[in-house]
């Protein structure tokens, strides 16, 4: 595990992450948890402020990680508020944003470095980034260019042909496409309802756990690389994530 003052100098130019769409089901919550979780078996202070009213990521990480802040919030004035005090005080904050683009929605963007937008494969989903990606431009353009978009396709089937079209629709909605993609496993499903995740559910959640991997050092390879190989040190990832699995 990292020192705290490492930590902290490893994530002082990314402070928040929120994950948004208009729409429900395409897996927010899932990242958000696993994105926490992560953040904290690397050693960072993390946090979840949970702005959906489903309060699926706050049930599902109170059980998972104990340790990690949960926060809920309702109207755009606490999430303003709360999003403020929680980042002077922890490493890494993640919003769940709610399914839908209201004011709490704008406000969790605001806050944010990055803005995570999950893409299933569907023709709604695609609307609904599209929408999403109109209020990525408002907050950006109040806040100096903040956050940067990135898509994540989610519950993609590599065989499937709805799948593939999406790898090459997604580029052309104007926001940056991770190349790491999130599949449609039933590891997921199982972390879920066993209120876990699948970094720490060994062998059988293995090929999950490594494309997670991947997609967060995607995410924040910029502000991780040049100390990755601590960050990432496997003993001791892997002794936290022994010791809370």
């Amino acid at each position: 595990m990292l020192a705290s003052n490492q930590a902290i100098k490893l994530v002082s130019e990314l402070m928040m992450i929120a994950i948004a769409n208009s729409k429900g089901g395409v897996g927010k919550s899932t990242l958000a948890v696993h994105l926490a979780v992560w953040a904290f078996d690397h050693g960072l202070k993390s946090a979840v402020i949970d702005c959906d009213k489903q309060r699926s990521s706050s049930t599902w990480l109170a059980e998972a990680e104990p340790k990690i802040t949960i926060a809920v919030v309702d109207s755009p004035e606490e999430c303003l508020s709360i999003g403020q005090d929680l980042i002077e005080s922890h490493d890494f904050v993640i919003g769940d944003g709610p399914a839908g683009l209201d004011d709490v929605s704008r406000t969790l963007l605001i806050l944010a470095d990055i803005a995570i937008l999950p893409l299933t494969p569907s023709i709604l989903d695609i609307r609904s980034v599209q929408q999403a990606a109109g209020i990525l431009k408002y907050a950006q353009a109040i806040n100096k260019g903040k956050p940067e978009g990135r898509i994540v396709l989610n519950k993609f089937r590599v065989r499937d042909n709805i799948s593939k079209e999406l790898r090459v629709a997604a580029p052309r909605l104007g926001i940056k496409v991770c190349k790491s993609v999130i599949r449609d496993l039933g590891a997921y499903r199982d972390a879920a309802q066993q209120a876990s995740v699948v970094s720490r559910m060994g062998r059988k959640a293995e090929s999950a756990a490594e494309e997670m991997d991947q997609l967060f050092f995607e995410l924040l390879g910029k502000k991780f690389l040049s100390n990755k190989k601590t960050l990432s040190n496997p003993k001791a990832v892997n002794q936290r994530r022994v010791a809370n699995g």
